[in-house]
């Protein structure tokens, strides 16, 4: 859900040495072979398949990494890490479901998406699928291929996706493409139609809390460039929630959306095609303070809430293509998305709260229905859907529920329908004390890693080094990526893997290795 004129990824340097030589590897841009500097504004934005961008990371790593094999420099020991103990020794001791490894010096997290614990209603499905041959439960939406060449889902099933976000839309298309095909319509905006030969009327329900759509991103350049506020805005922006003073006296997170409400509402003043709304600059402000902080609510200039989720998405591709007056609340959202990376440097590490940070947090996270939404194409698809009639939205915000012999029966406004597959397509929140993988868990037991926050990730340091209950001076744990979101913020940007904090974190565990060199050297 990132185009790539925004994957500025840059390239690697040739590294060489009198023992290594590791070759150079492009950037992003140099790598698919195009140059957005001489790409038109009005060109579609175009954004890569997972596949795509994976392929990159993988190649790239790839020629980091043989050199160094080949050179007996680096081991891959590919087993499943259950458990790490700080020894008496204060190095590591790191137990695989193959091996014990002790007397490690070093170790860096890098985990990403773990196993949560599950929700009662979900211990409930999961329980209720074991016992009913009828209904499959999928827990997880990836990969794909788990749910989508299973024998349950043929053209008969009825398939339930839990959530409403970027990752119903991998769900939703890949189930849509093994029964049938879309094609595009029109060039300008991406509409599409879907055909299939079977029967598969109502075959897909996704249902969530609110039943809000996701919003597309502005279609191309020329558009987006509306909403970036200028340097000079931004400059001040870090500048101004960059202060600790401000940071350190802050009870709440308005010292930040008193320093972003100005540049959101100057730059809806500015737009040449926006939905009238008769406020001055300053109510404006006031109005998109209130909005950021409790986006439930209704102002005026904003698509209505109550709307039905076929006509928001129409809505709002109609202005991520400038076919429509641009409302308060897009503009908001992706004005927010141009500042979430100077946000995302200037408050990581920040003298805030944990309370405070807490509900910067969850602004943040709720602007992204806006802020990281899919390209306009994902959304027309899912119009063609429901125009076709595979997609039903009878259900869609918080349906009534049972549990009958023949499946999941979805009731809402007096319909009901009987759901023979479910799959989950919510992503679990990094909140580390309801990670249930092992590794995870025992280092909250042993107290080697502690939460910042009873609703978020683990603490770190400015290095990457957890902050722990015990001392951990001499031997080295760092945590880089989505757990350590609370410290940090942003842990989930393509971009930010490529950022400050790794760079930061390798930096000090050179000057460390370095150091254990010398000291080994002097002990021999």
């Amino acid at each position: 859900n990132i185009h790539e004129r925004a994957l500025e990824l840059e390239g690697r340097k040739q590294i060489r040495s009198a023992v290594i030589d590791i070759p150079a590897f492009p950037s992003y841009h140099e790598w698919i072979g195009i140059d957005f500097s001489k790409l038109s504004d009005a060109v579609a934005d175009s954004y890569p398949p997972r596949a795509t961008l994976g392929r990159y990371l993988k190649e790239r790593f790839e020629t980091l990494a043989k050199p160094l094999l080949d050179g007996n420099w680096v081991t891959l020991i590919e087993e499943k890490v259950i458990q790490v103990d700080v020894l008496e020794s204060k190095k590591l001791q790191i137990k695989s479901n193959r091996a014990v490894y002790k007397d490690v010096d070093e170790l860096l997290l890098t985990i990403g998406h773990q196993p949560t614990e599950l929700t009662e209603e979900m211990i409930s499905w999961e329980k209720y699928s074991s016992q009913n041959e009828n209904v499959t439960l999928f827990k997880n939406a990836y990969p794909v291929k788990a749910f989508l060449y299973n024998n349950a889902l043929d053209q008969n099933a009825t398939v339930a996706v839990r959530g409403f976000g970027l990752a119903m839309i991998d769900v939703v298309r890949a189930i849509a493409e093994k029964f049938g095909a879309f094609t595009r319509i029109d060039e300008d905006t991406h509409a599409c139609n879907y055909h299939s030969e079977l029967n598969i009327k109502g075959m897909i329900v996704p249902f969530s809390l609110d039943g809000l759509p996701p919003v597309p991103k502005p279609f191309n350049a020329a558009i987006d460039v509306q909403f970036k506020p200028s340097d000079v805005q931004l400059e001040q922006y870090g500048k101004t929630i960059s202060q600790t003073t401000l940071q350190n006296e802050a009870n709440s997170p308005s010292f930040l959306l008193a320093a972003f409400a100005p540049i959101a509402a100057q730059v809806f003043i500015n737009l040449n095609h926006k939905v009238a709304v008769d406020k001055t600059a300053k109510e404006l402000e006031t109005i998109i303070m209130r909005w950021l902080e409790d986006p439930t609510k209704d102002y005026e200039g904003m698509v209505p809430l109550n709307a039905s989720a076929v006509v928001m998405m129409q809505n709002y591709v109609d202005m991520a293509t400038g076919k429509a007056p641009v409302s308060l609340d897009y503009c908001i959202g992706q004005v927010w998305r141009h500042c979430q990376p100077t946000m995302y440097e200037k408050l990581s590490f920040n003298k805030c709260s944990d309370e405070v940070f807490a509900s910067i947090i969850e602004i943040d996270e709720q602007s992204k229905r806006f802020s990281y939404g899919p390209p306009v194409a994902a959304i027309q698809q899912l119009l063609a859907l429901i125009e076709h009639g595979i997609l039903s939205i009878d259900f869609l915000k918080e349906p009534e529920i049972e549990l009958t012999n023949a499946g999941w029966k979805f009731i809402k406004n007096k319909k009901d329908k009987i759901i023979t597959i479910l799959i989950d397509s919510v992503l679990d929140a990094p909140k580390v004390d309801e990670v249930s993988s092992p590794l995870v868990e025992h280092l909250l037991d042993s107290d080697i890693i502690t939460a910042v926050h009873d609703e978020l990730g683990i603490d770190i340091k400015e290095s990457g080094l957890v902050c722990s209950e015990i001392e951990t001076d001499i031997c080295s744990i760092a945590l880089l990526g989505r757990l350590a979101k609370g410290t940090v913020i942003g842990v989930d940007a393509m971009l930010e893997c490529f950022g400050p904090r790794p760079k930061k974190w390798a930096t000090a565990a050179a000057k460390r290795h370095t150091l254990l060199i010398k000291n080994y050297s002097n002990e021999i």
